[in-house]
């Protein structure tokens, strides 16, 4: 998904924060700093391997009332 915009920079573009969190050691910080942030919109932006799965999920095709909630539903 090489083609997706910079949703951080959009975020910010609409006078809003935005925060891109890459490192799984970074999240907890990260939640903590957008939770300050009570009278502001925050948009968090996390990266993730791509050959993880997700949770909750909706396959290709698929609609919202048959998504994925856990690898026991595969």
């Amino acid at each position: 998904m090489d083609a997706l915009p910079d949703f951080v920079k959009l975020t910010e573009a609409f006078g809003h924060v935005g925060m891109r969190i890459d490192k799984p050691a970074d999240v907890e910080g990260a939640l903590r700093e957008a939770m300050r942030l009570k009278d502001r919109l925050v948009f968090m932006d996390f990266i993730t391997d791509q050959t993880e799965n997700v949770w909750p999920m909706v396959k290709a095709g698929k609609g919202l009332t048959e998504m994925l909630l856990g690898s026991e539903d595969l």
